[in-house]
């Protein structure tokens, strides 16, 4: 009996989504002969999509489960001969798919494809390992990570190198905890440093801004250059706080827009040509980088494909550069340099060449042909070890010739329809002869092949984009129109569109348009030193006048078309989440442009948020595992998705939705998370055991937000007192809970680990690990070895295991300059920031836009947790938060709790009670301003709580009688209570090495 392969895989689709993720173990028969069958399917219709000019992953998209089932039935080691003999078996039966080129299929590429299906579904199961059937040689350890510009210079990228076994990648960035896959991860925005651990277990630590310097450099090609190296004397981009200073000739500066995340930093492309030195204003005075006056290493002439690039953004090389070898100042001719051209992760060199000083050579001279894909060139002086590397993508002969070379915005949303057409002179060859690009479409990944390897590349057409600003920190460039919040209107907001430069001859002008009709417009701002065709306009003209309207449309008038850009409303997204069969529905839906839903499983919280589309008609489609997770919280964000991993998000936001009825099955697994979410939904008793420790850091963390959505009312109470029991293993233990410092820190405070007595550090080696993922739980473990910073006679660093130095060289890394001068009994540096007085008065009256304005400067660069930008960030969320802090404020035991720690303190502790003065706020104009005493309690409290973990009875005892008004407090307010906690053990350990003499 024939069997129609499309309704075989519709059916199977069905079936495999019904039943969820994979099975393990041996597979039934029947189940054998049924994945061969669609395997085969799959093969023929990846040809006819191939034979179509269609993309082939378009498959896999259209039958994700059956892509995840094939993969998983079909053992990892199995799998390359499986899908070669069903490729064979596919073009005996059909001959002319073969007529078209077919590239042979790569079980790798079967095995990513499944894994992102398995995301898209919502399934957490892994594609096993396939082996390398290209032939090449064995690899070496990954290559570090390299930090580049992005596509566009839009955002700053970690790359990941990429391989069939790659996997999951775990990134700390300043003690906050990511998770991340190849090929790159978008930075967040400015962080000190990102320690990397490859899915073999090797750590790379990537240093990225050094707040002494706050300038990135990156050349042409947007790889980053190293502080310790001189500047290029080229033109080159530079990333900086501040305003940008040098000396020598006028450089040229050219303003391009800020990357993504980098709000309070330019991005400028300067010419260093005649330029000595530079330095950015924010940096540390008299830090200037010099500027290299002799040849910099570099390619040199060759060709690129403007409409092709590598998965990085990295430019595609259709005819290969030379490279010029470095020339120092006064370097002699009789010096030699070498570079040695070899793939990414291979440890054998291609060829190698050297040559004098400044010299251009040919580097493919020796490079076996064809020229295809990735190469690096590792540059060194002969009989040196330090190596420079230059990276590139060739694909020898590739030639592309689009319909357009610039794709405007369409009149009613997306862009233009362009077509990219691909020629070929020689061996390589591509899996498509034409790209056409749809309204929607920015890129379209092809393969670029030789008969051995295959590369895939994006393809692009460069195009117009508008691009929301929110309180001075720019959003991701988008195609859609936008959606926005009209109360967002009144702050710091700015809508910037990407033009080409002969588009803005005449000026573009920005109009407000309700119900067909022009209310308003607005010229773009005259901004000197930008990009030209970046317009940029502000838009807070515009907050009165859509103030009784429920909606209203942003139109740009350019070329004699009226081009849509922005939709403004007045009300939520929408009004409710109810379920809808296999899925969640939104009823009062208001948004009619592109909608992305993340949703949060209650019972859950440390699970990934899911991210789904929402459609035109307000359904969000749930995997079959989501569907009985229970309570849901669902966040409706506009336009496409941020490429950072999302946070938790606040319930009070009026685009959170809570589906509280939503059923809950308990699971047949039983690991660790099973039995905690069975008992967040009321069966059974809290889980107890190491392996539980972090889901109850973050089920007291996330405590007041579960209560509120359905979760078990005492569980956030019973983890803190859990943790407590649990000692420094709780300690320990946090670290694998990827919680930020402030949310580790109101759980520190409600539970009293902060007042935890550790006596020694035990095994370094541990709290090394958690300094690299919870760094504020791994500041308490360290503190016995805190007086060593002191100086003090009396603690010599030389008595100390290496070990345990390498601790404490972490200290300063976190806490920052102001800790060192702590621990060494000098005065705090930035004692009055945090102190709420009658500037912050001042500050209450004025508007929220105004506000924002005042203390949007605050970590523009990334400091330590003591330093004055780090502390004023807590102070303005504790400010933010005032609202809910008032309320504990003004109880009598509050104020009962502030005289008990102003007379304990005053009883033989003089310096830690001038600390807790500092913050007093005055007097004050009356009832309503009692949360400007927030920060002495916090303050207070803290100290309080390591007195007591120095083994002071009386602080023992005073401690858990504030512990109930230091709770509340710690979680409206966390950041500023993870600064309290880190000063209060500054100070604590300086007053115990001054008493020791």
């Amino acid at each position: 009996m024939l069997i129609d392969p499309t309704r075989l895989l519709d059916d199977c689709e069905r079936a495999w989504r019904e039943a969820g993720e994979p099975p393990a173990g041996v597979v039934e028969p029947a189940a054998a002969v049924r994945t061969a069958l669609v395997l085969e399917a799959l093969v023929a219709y990846r040809l006819l999509a191939d034979h179509s000019d269609l993309p082939r992953d378009t498959v896999f998209a259209r039958w994700p489960a059956c892509a995840v089932h094939t993969v998983a039935l079909a053992d990892g080691s199995e799998l390359p001969r499986l899908v070669a003999e069903a490729h064979a078996r596919v073009l005996a039966a059909r001959p002319d798919l073969g007529s078209h080129g077919a590239a042979l299929e790569n079980a790798g590429e079967w095995s990513r494809a499944a894994h992102e299906a398995a995301r898209s579904l919502g399934w957490t199961w892994h594609a096993s390992a396939v082996a390398d059937q290209s032939g090449t040689p064995s690899r070496s350890p990954a290559p570090p990570p390299e930090l580049r510009l992005g596509p566009g210079a839009g955002s700053v990228l970690l790359t990941l190198p990429d391989g069939p076994d790659a996997g999951d990648w775990h990134l700390s960035a300043d003690g906050e905890v990511f998770e991340a896959r190849p090929p790159y991860w978008v930075l967040p925005g400015p962080v000190r440093r990102v320690e990397v651990t490859d899915a073999a277990g090797t750590t790379h630590v990537s240093a990225v801004v050094a707040p002494d310097i706050a300038l990135l450099a990156f050349d042409a090609d947007g790889h980053h250059i190293p502080p310790d190296e001189p500047l290029p004397a080229a033109e080159i981009c530079l990333l900086h706080a501040g305003t940008l200073r040098t000396e020598g000739t006028d450089p040229g500066v050219v303003e391009l827009p800020t990357p993504y995340g980098w709000s309070g930093w330019t991005l400028s492309r300067v010419s260093l040509t005649g330029v000595t030195r530079v330095r950015a204003s924010a940096a540390v005075s008299g830090r200037w980088l010099d500027v290299a006056a002799g040849r910099p290493l570099g390619w040199e002439g060759g060709a690129t494909l403007p409409w092709i690039r590598g998965d990085d953004g990295a430019p595609v090389w259709h005819r290969p550069p030379a490279l010029r070898l470095p020339r120092r100042p006064g370097e002699p001719d009789a010096r030699r340099w070498q570079a040695e051209v070899r793939r990414p992760g291979h440890g054998e060199p291609l060829a190698r060449h050297t040559g004098a000083p400044g010299v251009l050579i040919d580097p493919w001279k020796d490079v076996p042909r064809p020229l295809l894909g990735p190469y690096e060139i590792l540059v060194h002086r002969v009989g040196s070890r330090r190596r420079r590397r230059l990276a590139a993508f060739l694909a020898e002969g590739i030639t592309a010739e689009p319909t357009a070379e610039w794709r405007l915005l369409a009149p009613h949303g997306g862009l233009a329809p362009a077509r990219l057409t691909l020629g070929t002179a020689g061996p390589v060859t591509a899996s498509a002869h034409a790209v056409v690009f749809s309204p929607y479409e920015i890129t379209k990944t092809l393969v670029l092949g030789d008969g051995v390897r295959r590369f895939a590349v994006e393809a692009c057409v460069p195009h117009s984009e508008v691009r929301l600003e929110l309180g001075g920190s720019p959003q991701t460039w988008s195609v859609r129109p936008l959606d926005i919040d009209a109360a967002d209107l009144a702050g710091e907001s700015a809508l910037t569109v990407r033009l080409p430069e002969q588009a803005v001859a005449v000026t573009p002008l920005l109009a407000l348009v309700v119900e067909g009709t022009t209310l308003h417009t607005l010229p773009p701002e005259r901004r000197t030193r930008t990009r030209r065709g970046d317009l940029r306009y502000s838009l807070a003209a515009l907050a009165d006048t859509v103030r009784d309207c429920v909606k209203a449309e942003i139109r740009l008038l350019v070329a004699g078309e009226s081009v849509h850009v922005a939709t403004v409303r007045t009300q939520p997204i929408a009004e409710e989440v109810v379920p809808d069969g296999g899925g969640l529905l939104l009823r009062g839906l208001r948004h009619p442009g592109e909608l992305n839903a993340r949703l949060y499983a209650v019972f859950a919280p440390w699970q990934q948020p899911l991210t789904a589309t929402v459609d035109q008609s307000g359904r969000i489609p749930l995997p079959a595992a989501w569907r009985s997770l229970g309570p849901l919280i669902v966040h409706l964000d506009a336009g496409a998705p941020t490429p950072t991993a999302p946070g938790w998000p606040r319930l009070r936001d009026r685009d959170t939705l809570v589906l509280r009825r939503s059923p809950w099955t308990s699971t047949a697994d039983y690991g660790t998370g099973a039995r905690v979410s069975e008992y967040l939904a009321g069966h059974g008793a809290l889980p107890r055991g190491a392996d539980v420790i972090p889901y109850q850091w973050i089920v007291a963390a996330h405590g007041r937000d579960l209560q509120a959505c359905g979760a078990r009312e005492t569980a956030p109470a019973e983890c803190r007192g859990t943790l407590a029991d649990a000692g420094p293993t709780a300690l320990t233990g946090a670290a694998d809970s990827a919680l930020r410092s402030g949310e580790l820190a109101s759980v520190l405070a409600g539970s009293g680990l902060a007042a935890l007595w550790i006596r020694e550090v035990v095994d370094p080696a541990a709290v090394r690990h958690v300094w690299r993922q919870a760094p504020l739980c791994a500041l308490l473990l360290t503190a016995p070895l805190l007086p060593y910073l002191s100086g003090g006679l009396a603690y010599d660093v030389g008595e100390l295991y290496p070990q345990e130095t390498e601790l404490l060289a972490e200290v300063g890394q976190f806490l920052g300059d102001a800790a060192i001068a702590l621990l060494a009994g000098q005065a705090d540096p930035s004692a009055a920031v945090g102190r709420f007085g009658a500037q912050t008065r001042a500050l209450d009256q004025l508007p929220a836009y105004q506000q924002q304005a005042v203390w949007r400067s605050a970590r523009v660069v990334p400091r330590g947790l003591l330093d004055s930008d780090t502390r004023a960030d807590a102070a303005w969320q504790a400010f933010r938060a005032r609202k809910d802090l008032q309320y504990h404020a003004t109880r009598e035991e509050f104020r009962d709790g502030l005289d008990a720690v102003a007379i304990f303190l005053d009883d033989g502790h003089p310096d830690l009670a001038q600390a807790f003065r500092g913050r007093d706020p005055g007097r004050l104009h009356g009832p309503g301003e009692a949360w400007m005493r927030v920060p002495q309690m916090s303050l207070g409290c803290a100290l309080i709580a390591r007195l007591a973990s120095a083994g002071d009875a009386r602080a023992t005892g005073l401690e858990r009688g504030l512990r109930h008004l230091w709770t509340p407090v710690a979680s409206h307010a966390p950041d500023l209570t993870a600064v309290d906690i880190a000063l209060a053990e500054c100070l604590v350990t300086a007053e115990a090495v001054h008493n020791t003499g």
